[in-house]
């Protein structure tokens, strides 16, 4: 049976792009999958938003399956965040 998965490629993105999905695997919201891309490396993630069995209007390109190595958080450098060399001096910065 064939599934259309509604997806988002940034979390704060407020547009959703479907894809269509014929498989045994379920997904939910919140799952990372991959979509076809042509710029990169052949794929994108992108994270589900909703699952529904009614076809929309348009053709949808496939899911190609789940993301495995989801990170928990990206590591995140805050722009109050100083880093300090070894010996406890504050950086030199080039120009």
């Amino acid at each position: 049976m064939t599934v259309f998965v509604a997806c988002k490629f940034r979390a704060s993105d407020t547009r959703t792009y479907t894809y269509a999905y014929e498989g045994d695997e379920t997904f939910a919201p919140g799952d990372i999958v991959k979509v076809p891309d042509n710029r990169s490396d052949g794929w994108k993630r992108v994270e589900v938003v909703s699952v529904s069995d009614q076809a929309p209007p348009f053709p949808c390109k496939p899911i190609l399956g789940r993301v495995e190595d989801v990170p928990a958080e990206p590591d995140v450098f805050q722009a109050n965040d100083t880093p300090i060399d070894r010996d406890g001096l504050d950086p030199v910065v080039q120009f």
